[in-house]
């Protein structure tokens, strides 16, 4: 494996010693590889001032508690409906997803990941549930995207855990028009 040195700010070399002494990172060379991977996988090189891209994708950072706010004034069906949409339109303008077949669990981790790299949370697949950590949009959003994605009902399931969600998918869903 090729090796790089570079001169970084104190500041910086600080910074990478805590994240080493909290235990974020086994060592500085791990953290600065890290951000690599993350500057590349999130297409940093390609952030303008006041733009920023992840491949064909615009970044908009907002507080959650505004996005939230405008979820507010929708109904829990507009909310379900609005993440169905998006996911029709997703999966007819992303053309790697006309050629994966989404209604086999084994590929649903595909959809998954993007949106956890999006930042709508961390999600694991464990058998036919979902699992869905710290999600940053409403579940019935969430819920409308997955089920038009896989054509699947999904159920959610209450816990007790504060910022876990749960969904079970229970039985293919029926084509229905919005």
């Amino acid at each position: 494996m090729p090796v790089v040195t570079v001169e970084i700010e104190e500041d910086l070399y600080n910074y990478l010693e805590f994240l080493e002494r909290m235990r974020f990172i086994r060592s500085k060379e791990e953290g600065v590889r890290k951000a690599l991977i993350f500057f590349k996988k999130l297409s940093i090189h390609d952030w303008l001032p006041d733009v920023y891209r992840i491949g064909g994708s615009r970044v908009i950072i907002m507080d959650r508690g505004m996005l939230l706010d405008i979820f507010e004034l929708l109904t829990e069906y507009e909310i379900y409906r609005a993440g169905s949409l998006c996911a029709l339109k997703r999966k007819a303008l992303k053309p790697e997803f006309r050629e994966i077949d989404l209604t086999k669990p084994g590929n649903w981790m595909i959809v998954l990941k993007e949106l956890e790299n999006f930042g709508w949370g961390v999600f694991k697949r464990i058998g036919n549930e979902i699992r869905v950590e710290n999600l940053a949009v409403p579940t019935q959003y969430l819920r409308g995207y997955l089920e038009t994605m896989f054509k699947v009902e999904l159920e959610e399931h209450r816990t007790e855990v504060e910022g876990l969600t749960i969904f079970i998918a229970r039985r293919r869903k029926r084509e229905e028009y919005l």
